[in-house]
C-alpha cells in the first residue's frame, strides 16, 4: 500500500499513462526489483516508460515530489545498479531503436537492445560489441543470466 509523497506520485501518473504500467504490488515491485547481484531492495513503484516524454514527465514529477528514482533497461545488473527502494523507472521493450553511421563506424542505440543483438546488428560491418568482457547473449527484463550490455554510442576505430 502505497503512503505519503509515493500514493501523490501515483496519483499524478496514474491520469497520464495506463495503470497497467504503474504497479506497487509487492510481489511484482519484488520481481522487478531483483537482478543478478546479491543487493535487495524493493522499490515501492514501478513505472513502464514507452517515450522520452513519459521518462521526462515521471523525473519531473518525481524532482517535485524529491522522490529518487532508478533506471532499468535490457539485460540485468551484476552489482546493484539496478536496486531501489524508491521508483524503479523501466526503459525496456519499446527502447530497442537503432542507428548505424558513418559505415558502421558508430552506432547509436537505446537502451532497450541487448548485447547479443547489437553484434548481429554490426555483423553486416564484421565489428562486435566490445564495450563489455561477457558474450553477450543477455536476457530481458527480470530473466538473471547475464551483464548488462548496451552503451548509448559505442565507437569502433
Amino acid at each position: 500500500m502505497l503512503n505519503g509523497k509515493y500514493k501523490l506520485l501515483y496519483d499524478i501518473l496514474v491520469k497520464k499513462f495506463d495503470r497497467k504500467r504503474i504497479c506497487h504490488d509487492p510481489l511484482y515491485t519484488l520481481a522487478y526489483g531483483t537482478d543478478a547481484s546479491f543487493y535487495r531492495l524493493i522499490p515501492k513503484m514501478v513505472i513502464r516508460a514507452n517515450n522520452e516524454e513519459e521518462v521526462s514527465m515521471v523525473l519531473k514529477e518525481c524532482c517535485k515530489l524529491r522522490i529518487p528514482v532508478t533506471f532499468r533497461a535490457a539485460g540485468t545488473s551484476l552489482s546493484g545498479q539496478a536496486v531501489t527502494d524508491s521508483v524503479l523507472l523501466i526503459a525496456g521493450s519499446n527502447w530497442r531503436k537503432f542507428s548505424i553511421e558513418e559505415n558502421g563506424k558508430y552506432i547509436k542505440l537505446q537502451p532497450g537492445l541487448i548485447g547479443g543483438r547489437v553484434n548481429k546488428i554490426l555483423a553486416p560491418w564484421q565489428e562486435k560489441d566490445r564495450s563489455r568482457s561477457c558474450v553477450h547473449k543477455c536476457c530481458h527484463d527480470r530473466r538473471n543470466c547475464g551483464k548488462q550490455c548496451q552503451r548509448d554510442v559505442l565507437r569502433y576505430s
